[in-house]
């Protein structure tokens, strides 16, 4: 006589049943926004591809809640989220590393130039502050004995540094389409490094009272305030060239 035996559930039967009703209430959660069937699929399929991101939980959930907040108010002109955020692997990339920048396509100019202009002027002007402050401060007699910078001297190097050093990296940038050839370009690389010698050279001449020489602990203080406006402009701008860029 044969019995009968309870048929036996498949192995994690119920987590996967689990994750399916998981699944489903997170799609009927976006149903349930305002958002058209369309929509509501497109952002429960972004919200799970943005959970295998290293974002917080707090921006997943922020950007989620604002494209929910575009895509109910583009509904009404009849706008979707394909036409507002293409792919979703697009937008997966938009939200979590930003926009993509323009690649550059002249040597001068361009949003971030005169920003890391002035980076690069402010650590030269740094550098140089710095170095012969502490080094006048430990040795006194030397600013008897040498020939100190002046300041006036050592603002027009910083400045010329400044206005070179983010042009050097763009003249061998291939991305950058060139009118003149390697060489060419090699020789006004040391046109600029000449001319930069020459400006120092003549401003280091001028007289004391247009050049004066600042004592150790006034040059230091200013190389100081150079770092505090080389952090500022770091955390306002993207630094992209030059010493520390």
């Amino acid at each position: 006589m044969s019995e009968n035996k309870p048929k036996s559930r498949p192995r994690n039967a119920d987590v996967h049943q689990n994750r399916n009703t998981v699944a489903t209430n997170e799609r009927t959660a976006f149903d349930n926004l305002g958002l058209t069937k369309r929509n509501a699929d497109y952002m429960f399929r972004f919200n799970k591809a943005l959970e295998g991101t290293k974002l917080t939980p707090e921006k997943k959930a922020a950007a989620v809640q604002e494209m929910v907040t575009e895509l109910v108010e583009g509904q009404k002109s009849g706008k979707t989220a394909k036409n507002l955020y293409g792919d979703i692997a697009d937008r997966v990339a938009y939200v979590v590393d930003g926009p993509k920048r323009e690649a550059e396509t002249k040597i001068f100019g361009g949003p971030d130039y005169w920003p890391n202009m002035a980076y690069n002027t402010l650590t030269f002007f740094m550098i140089f502050t710095l170095l012969f402050g502490v080094m006048y401060l430990f040795s006194p007699k030397l600013m008897q004995t040498s020939s100190p910078v002046g300041i006036t001297a050592i603002l027009v190097s910083a400045l010329i540094a400044g206005f070179l050093l983010p042009v050097m990296p763009k003249l061998f940038d291939p991305k950058i389409k060139h009118r003149f050839n390697g060489w060419i370009r090699f020789l006004l690389t040391l046109v600029g490094f000449a001319v930069w010698m020459i400006f120092f050279y003549f401003a280091q001449l001028l007289p004391k009272a247009i050049n004066p020489v600042l004592m150790p602990w006034p040059s230091i203080i200013v190389g100081l305030l150079s770092i505090a406006g080389m952090v500022w402009l770091r955390r306002r701008y993207t630094i992209r060239g030059g010493f520390f860029g």
